[in-house]
């Protein structure tokens, strides 16, 4: 059976970030993101905003999403970020704008967000 009502309004999501360390090797760090449980039309909205212009997606220069943007919009709170001292950190805006600034975490919480719509990562 399906129920409509009793979902949350938000989803925790893992975000896997790989960090180039100085010796050239990666370093996978992950934390969960808080990303908010949107109704299909405003997701179509994001994705449709979030794609570059072309003749497929007409939209012009002013209604486009940077990806700045669009991290902003989907990252609304996190477990598991911590400071130098492994201290919690907790959400806020200031923060969250801090974390997405450091690379490269914007791009994997917006690869995780669209990993999510879709339902996930897909075995071919």
């Amino acid at each position: 059976m399906f129920q409509i009502a009793g979902q949350s309004d938000q989803i925790k999501y893992p975000v896997k970030v790989q960090f180039t360390e100085e010796s050239g090797k990666t370093a996978t760090k992950t934390f969960t993101a808080h990303f908010p449980r949107l109704p299909q039309s405003e997701i179509d909205d994001l994705v449709s905003r979030a794609k570059p212009a072309d003749s497929a997606n007409p939209l012009g220069v002013d209604d486009r999403l940077t990806d700045d943007e669009l991290a902003r919009k989907i990252l609304i709170g996190w477990d598991d970020v911590t400071d130098d001292q492994g201290q919690p950190v907790e959400f806020s805006p200031a923060m969250r704008d801090k974390l997405l600034d450091i690379h490269p975490v914007r791009p994997s919480v917006i690869a995780a967000w669209f990993e999510q719509i879709t339902g996930g990562k897909r075995k071919n």
